[in-house]
């Protein structure tokens, strides 16, 4: 019986120091991980959502006009999330957006939606490859589209052209 209590008193403190441990070692990276893994504990003035730029501009144009395509929109995505526009109209020839996007890569898309006079057709605009938002750049998408006489894009596949400038 004594030898049973020795061994539960053992097992329990064995597995204490083995926890305690594994705590410990959470707390520790590797270098490299420091960017993604230490995060601030309060931002600097100078980079603080209000006061960073415009980092991410997206122009979208010939989207509506006033003859057959007034009834055309575009829906634009980053990361899966549907970004609204800051203005809404009926009518919008061209798309605008100015967003402020943390460094690092994104997936952005836009669905282009065009009226054929019998039911509305659904078409996705691209980037070639992932896009990179930096801190000191401004990732401009642009893109005119392109469009036979009922709205839809004369090209198979619709890419954004992608510039990189540097913010003033």
């Amino acid at each position: 019986m004594e030898i049973n209590r020795k061994l539960c008193v053992l097992i329990v403190f064995t597995l204490s120091a083995v926890l305690i441990s594994g705590c410990a070692f959470r707390s520790e990276i590797n270098p490299s991980d420091s960017y993604i893994k230490i995060k601030p504990i309060a931002p600097l003035a100078e980079y603080e959502q209000q006061n960073m730029p415009h980092n991410l501009i997206v122009k979208i144009e010939n989207v509506a006009d006033m003859n057959d395509s007034y009834k055309n929109r575009i829906q634009l995505y980053v990361n899966n999330y549907r970004i609204t526009p800051d203005e809404s109209y009926n009518f919008k020839e061209d798309y605008e957006y100015k967003m402020k996007l943390q460094p690092g890569v994104y997936k952005v898309k836009a669905k282009y939606y065009a009226y054929s006079g019998w039911k509305e057709e659904a078409f996705t605009i691209n980037t070639r490859e992932d896009l990179k938002v930096y801190l000191d750049k401004i990732a401009l998408l642009t893109i005119r589209l392109k469009k036979n006489h009922w709205g839809a894009p004369v090209d198979d596949k619709t890419y954004f052209t992608v510039q990189y400038e540097p913010i003033n």
